[in-house]
């Protein structure tokens, strides 16, 4: 096969890693639909194309062989079987890692707010009922998949949180801050994880 069609095959598997890992780049908000979107549907295409694999890999092998010429049809054939094996370990295996750099993001991009609401307390004696009380434009975690932060007060301090999608939406992570220490996980896992920051956990919701 020529360069043009291996160019073909490389530049739809490069195409599949970016738009399937949208959520947990940085990035405006504006782009969170679609993001998860790609995320979601590339999982489910991975999932289920991966069936497609043998498939495509034996079309592929007749093609080299049945045409030692380079011909289009062995693009494609070979995109049956890269592009579900491209979007499933970009979805799982990459995401895991991409997810880690997006978290670190959002984190040190709520310092500001973090810093902010213990102003607050400092010299109202409490913590604020909601960011509202702050008087200033909420900081953005700049990261396509995260819209925004999420503050409730509790009886002890309050939490910031932020969550990022891990399984077709019905799995995601929730990140924490709670300057108590005293962080939850919420529905049916339980394991909390350290993230590398004082205060800041997170957990697996299912």
């Amino acid at each position: 096969m020529d360069r043009k069609l291996w160019l073909t095959v490389s530049l739809n598997c490069v195409l599949t890693v970016l738009l399937t890992n949208l959520p947990f780049l940085p990035g405006p908000h504006l782009l969170y639909l679609p993001a998860q979107l790609f995320f979601s549907s590339g999982m489910f295409l991975g999932i289920l194309g991966f069936l497609l694999i043998p498939i495509g890999l034996v079309w592929t092998i007749w093609a080299f062989i049945k045409h030692p010429e380079p011909r289009l049809s062995k693009a494609f054939a070979i995109l049956c079987w890269a592009l579900p094996a491209t979007a499933l370990v970009s979805t799982t295996w990459l995401a895991n890692h991409t997810r880690d750099i997006s978290r670190n993001l959002a984190m040190s991009n709520a310092a500001e707010l973090i810093e902010r609401v213990e102003k607050h307390y400092q010299e109202q004696g409490a913590y604020p009922e909601t960011l509202e009380q702050l008087a200033m434009d909420q900081p953005s975690p700049w990261v396509i998949g995260i819209p925004a932060y999420f503050y409730s007060k509790t009886d002890n301090a309050y939490t910031l949180s932020f969550t990022q999608n891990v399984i077709l939406g019905f799995n995601y992570e929730v990140v924490v801050f709670d300057p108590s220490g005293l962080h939850k996980a919420e529905g049916e896992l339980t394991t909390l994880y350290d993230t590398g920051l004082a205060n800041w956990k997170y957990y697996i919701y299912d």
